[in-house]
C-alpha cells in the first residue's frame, strides 16, 4: 500500500462506512496544493431502475452549489464589468421589487429579510412566472438585521444576473465560467445522451410534498388554481428542486448538474485568486470580497459562500479561513485558502429516501480525516 493510500484510509474509510446508510454511494476528490491528490468513488449511483456503481465521472444534482458555482460568479462578474453594484438596491436592477432598501449584498450574504422557501411550482409555472412571484414576496424582517438562508433570494439574483450581463444564466454560466475553467460536465439540463452517466435523485417528490404541506410559508393556493401535477416517477436527469424543475431547469438558487472533478477546477480557480487555466474569470478584489465576512454571530456567511459557524459542514477541520457550500441532495464544497485544500464530496443522498440525515454527522468526519492526512500536525 502507498503512503498516500494509507494516508487517505481513515478517510476512505469513512466514506466506505456511508454506504447504505448516508447515501448510495459517493465521489470524494481533493485539490492540495495545486495536485489533485484524491479521487475515490465508492457505493451506487442508483438503487433504481437497476443497480449501477458511482464512479469517479458521475454527474450528481448539485442543487444548491448552484448558487455558488453559476450565480455568485455571475453576479461577481457583473460588478467587475461594472454592470452591477454590489451596493446598488435591487430594485435598480428588478424594477418590480418593491423593497428600495434591500441591496444586491444583501441577497448574496442572506441578510435580505426575504423567507427561506416558498413553493411557487403549486401556483405558478415557468421561469418569469416564478420570478415574478419571488419579486413580490414580502420580506419578514429589515435588510441586514438576519440571516436567513433564502432560495427566493437566489432566484432574484439569477435575474439580476441575466439583466445585467444580457444572457441566460444557463449560457452565461456556460461562457463565462465553465469553459474558461474547462469543466465540461457541469451544465444545466444535461443532455439525453449523458443520462446514463446521471445519479438519479428521487423516487417521486415526496419530500417536496411533506415541505409543501407542512410549511407556514407556503402560499395561500385558491382551489380553482390547483393545478400542479407533482412528479411520482424517479427524478433523473432533470433537477429535484421544485421551485427550478417549474422554471425549465434553470435558476439562480438550483439546477446545476456536475462531478467532483468539475468542482475541484472550479475551487482551483478560487485558490488561484480568481484566476483560471488561461484566463482570468474573478478579480482578486472580487474573490476577496466574497471570501469576506458579511454577517456577524453564529452564521457568518461571504457573498454567497458560507464561512465558519454552524453553515461551515467541515466543522472544526480546516482553518478560519475556509470557505464552502452544500446542496440538499447531498452534496459539499469546502475551499480553503490557508492550506491550499479543496474537498468535493457528492452524493444523491435523497436518492436513499427523506431520512438523509446521517451525511449531516458523516461530511465533518470526512473532512477532518482529510486535513489529518495532509496538514501538518501542531506540535504536542
Amino acid at each position: 500500500m502507498s503512503a498516500a493510500a494509507r494516508a487517505f484510509g481513515p478517510a476512505l474509510g469513512l466514506l466506505a462506512g456511508g454506504v447504505g446508510r448516508a447515501y448510495p454511494g459517493a465521489v470524494l476528490a481533493v485539490l492540495y496544493r495545486g495536485e489533485i491528490v484524491l479521487q475515490h468513488a465508492v457505493g451506487f449511483a442508483a438503487h433504481r431502475p437497476a443497480p449501477r456503481p458511482a464512479t469517479t465521472a458521475t454527474i450528481y444534482d448539485l442543487a444548491s452549489l448552484t448558487k455558488v458555482v453559476a450565480t455568485t460568479p455571475l453576479i461577481l462578474k457583473a460588478a467587475m464589468q461594472r454592470r452591477l453594484g454590489l451596493d446598488n438596491p435591487v430594485v435598480r436592477h428588478l424594477p418590480e421589487f418593491p423593497h428600495r432598501e434591500v441591496t444586491v449584498r444583501h441577497l448574496l450574504a442572506h441578510t435580505s429579510g426575504l423567507p427561506a422557501w416558498i413553493p411557487f411550482y403549486l401556483e405558478a409555472e415557468g421561469y418569469e412566472a416564478i420570478v415574478a412571484r419571488a419579486a413580490t414576496t414580502p420580506i419578514e424582517a429589515p435588510p441586514g438585521m438576519r440571516v436567513v438562508y433564502s432560495d427566493i433570494g437566489f432566484i432574484l439574483l439569477g435575474e439580476v444576473a441575466r439583466r445585467a450581463l444580457g444572457q441566460a444564466i444557463d449560457d452565461a454560466a456556460c461562457r463565462r465560467v465553465f469553459e474558461p475553467l474547462a469543466m465540461r460536465d457541469t451544465r444545466y439540463r444535461p443532455p439525453a445522451a449523458l443520462r446514463a452517466r446521471v445519479a438519479p435523485t428521487e423516487d417521486g417528490t415526496e419530500i417536496e410534498q411533506q415541505m409543501a404541506a407542512s410549511t407556514r410559508e407556503r402560499p395561500t393556493i385558491e382551489p380553482a388554481r390547483r393545478h400542479h401535477l407533482w412528479r411520482t416517477t424517479l427524478v433523473w436527469g432533470e433537477v429535484h428542486d421544485g421551485n427550478a424543475h417549474a422554471m425549465g431547469g434553470v435558476s439562480g438558487h438550483a439546477g446545476l448538474f456536475g462531478t467532483a472533478g468539475d468542482l475541484i477546477e472550479y475551487a482551483r480557480m478560487w485558490l488561484a485568486r480568481g484566476c483560471g487555466p488561461g484566463s482570468r474569470v474573478l478579480s482578486p478584489e472580487m474573490v476577496a470580497e466574497a471570501t469576506t465576512p458579511q454577517t456577524a454571530g453564529d452564521t457568518v456567511r461571504g457573498l454567497g459562500w458560507a464561512l465558519t459557524g454552524t453553515q461551515g459542514w467541515w466543522g472544526g477541520a480546516l482553518s478560519a479561513r475556509a470557505y464552502g457550500h452544500t446542496g440538499f441532495t447531498g452534496t459539499a464544497l469546502a475551499i480553503d485558502p490557508e492550506h491550499d485544500l479543496a474537498i468535493a464530496l457528492l452524493a444523491n443522498a435523497i436518492h436513499l429516501g427523506r431520512d438523509r440525515t446521517e451525511i449531516l454527522a458523516l461530511r465533518p468526519r470526512i473532512a477532518e480525516a482529510v486535513a489529518r492526512a495532509l496538514l501538518p500536525r501542531p506540535p504536542a
